[in-house]
């Protein structure tokens, strides 16, 4: 349903940016000496830099994968369990530390389709959120600017009147799609492949193909975990895993992780799949390929928490994000970004304008060499009946996590500690309160939509 006819003429005005502009400078006061002269000043003239991307991307797909941690094979983990990944992450811009807004999978792609922070966003107020039309996500961006739109997918929250499907002129789910694939005996991300292949080819078989979006979210990496044999991790032939997000696992902790690892296999495999299609294509190489996760896993890193949701610690919100772009070199970035840029970044590179209500600010020029300078992040789960509301600020390494129902916020050095393991709220009371005080000014510049509080009283 498109309610902006003006998008497809490119006619929108980018909304200003979530982190403040550097000022304009001032003319000099009185008494001041003038700034030299244009031709004292003025270098040697240049030629003009070309334009990056030199034009945009025709196609985007992306590729999200349920609670896949940061610590890939390709970003510090000591086993080899994504070995396809890694080979996309050399071909493309990746961000080494990049975040989900949200811990809980409604809430964290939501808020990176419609690239705002989801408790901003028109919703009922349940955990499996259903979202209200006067949202505006990415698929209706891009839809309204001529782009034919594929979602498929094999999570159960995809079945219903959910709002993530606005926009979209192809929306499919793997046939009986369960709450937990594993639980129930079966696995979903072989058969999810063979869906996107199939709309794919079915895209480029109709006799004019348009340029066209494509979405998968890869499900089986998602408690309960399946065990694959082929893609078998174990603790007694490896020896207990290592990352930099995690403290040594208890017994527990590591089994869950190996069976994950084994997951982790089986989908780098299935991804494999799409990735070595694309490639063979004539248009593949116009195509941008973004792959990235809804958020993380937990393996009792910090004591009782298992799986996701609830919490904002970095090993549920922090998240690999690799941008393969066509005409842009490969290039590692080692600075904090969040998901609410990509679907500002995602629109231009594709050269479409961002709604206006995407927050933001676009990735292009640090992803085409430009310095990339640190940028504070907000973090963000909103209440639901479920979960107590939520909100953590990432400034120059540091983290403040702030919850409606516990009375002392969290705070970490994420540079000397990224396991998060030393709350630092206590010890240092000074930078307590000077974090305190940014949050206290992101928090109120971004309110909550009032969605209904419901049953636990969050």
């Amino acid at each position: 349903m498109v309610r902006w006819t003006s998008l497809a003429a490119g006619a929108l005005v980018a909304l200003t940016a979530c982190q403040p502009r550097e000022p304009k400078q001032e003319a000099p006061a009185a008494g001041q000496a003038p700034a030299p002269s244009a031709a004292d000043a003025a270098p040697p003239p240049r030629a003009p830099t070309p334009p990056c991307p030199a034009q945009p991307a025709r196609h985007l797909l992306l590729l999200s994968v349920d609670s896949l941690r940061a610590d890939t094979s390709f970003n510090g983990y000591s086993r080899e369990t994504t070995p396809r990944l890694a080979r996309l992450a050399a071909e493309s811009s990746q961000y080494s530390h990049a975040y989900a807004l949200s811990s809980y999978t409604s809430m964290s792609l939501a808020g990176l389709m419609a690239g705002r922070y989801p408790s901003e966003l028109d919703r009922d107020g349940r955990t499996t959120s259903s979202f209200g039309p006067d949202n505006v996500f990415l698929a209706e961006l891009l839809q309204a600017a001529g782009f034919r739109t594929y979602g498929a997918h094999a999570h159960v929250w995809f079945l219903g009147a959910t709002g993530i499907r606005q926009g979209f002129d192809d929306w499919r789910l793997v046939p009986r799609t369960t709450l937990n694939p594993a639980r129930s005996g079966s696995v979903s991300d072989e058969a999810l492949t063979d869906l996107l292949l199939e709309q794919l080819r079915a895209h480029h078989a109709r006799p004019q193909p348009e340029r066209f979006f494509a979405w998968a979210h890869y499900m089986d990496p998602h408690y309960a975990y399946a065990r694959h044999e082929e893609h078998r991790f174990a603790t007694s032939e490896l020896g207990p895993s290592r990352s930099p997000l995690s403290p040594p696992l208890s017994a527990l902790g590591q089994a869950r992780r190996d069976l994950y690892d084994g997951e982790l296999g089986w989908v780098d495999a299935q991804l494999g799949r799409v990735l070595d299609y694309v490639d063979a294509q004539p248009w593949g190489k116009d195509t941008l390929i973004v792959v990235t996760a809804d958020h993380g896993e937990a393996f009792g890193e910090h004591p009782g928490y298992f799986e996701h949701g609830y919490y904002l610690y970095d090993v549920t919100v922090r998240v690999p994000l690799l941008l393969r772009i066509p005409g842009v070199a490969p290039r590692r970035l080692s600075v904090r970004r969040s998901h609410l840029d990509l679907a500002r970044t995602l629109a231009e590179l594709l050269g479409v304008t961002p709604a206006p209500s995407m927050r933001g600010e676009s990735l292009v020029p640090e992803l085409c060499g430009a310095q990339a300078p640190e940028r504070e992040l907000l973090i963000d789960l909103p209440y639901t009946d479920q979960t107590p509301r939520r909100r953590a600020l990432i400034h120059r390494g540091q983290k403040l996590i702030v919850s409606e129902t516990e009375p002392r916020p969290l705070l970490y050095d994420l540079e000397a500690d990224p396991a998060e393991q030393q709350d630092l709220s206590l010890s240092h009371p000074e930078l307590l309160q000077r974090l305190r005080q940014r949050w206290e000014r992101l928090n109120a510049a971004y309110p909550d939509f009032p969605a209904p509080r419901r049953q636990r009283g969050y």
